[in-house]
């Protein structure tokens, strides 16, 4: 019985010391931006349904400030890891998908200045 009131103190706190920032990854990310690589790149003129979905879903992830934080992070190291992505597509995407995000997907922004 302590053992069992032992572990689920633990588990309680735990969950009380993870950040709500850490409830998705750069890897979450990538995988929602994925598929806007072909209009990103100049490949199609529109961004897909399936693009407009992940940032639907990076919209939705990013909540909280730390959150907007990582999801910019996340989204500037993904625009620096494609070269070939041109900065008008980049700036357009939100618009496009009808879906604001609260920071711009580039490679020049100081996430740490999202609010």
């Amino acid at each position: 019985m302590k053992v069992a009131v032992c572990v689920a103190l633990v588990l309680a706190m735990i969950q009380v010391m993870v950040s709500p920032g850490q409830a998705f990854t750069c890897v979450d990310v990538d995988k929602c931006l994925m598929q806007c690589i072909p209009f990103l790149t100049g490949g199609a003129n529109e961004p897909g349904d399936s693009c407009c979905a992940g940032v639907k879903q990076i919209k939705g992830m990013a909540v909280s400030t730390d959150e907007k934080r990582q999801a910019c992070t996340c989204a500037k190291q993904a625009a620096i890891h494609y070269q070939n992505i041109k900065d008008d597509a980049v700036g357009a995407l939100p618009t496009k998908c009808g879906t604001p995000l609260s920071f711009p997907i580039t490679k020049n922004i100081n996430c740490d200045m999202i609010s």
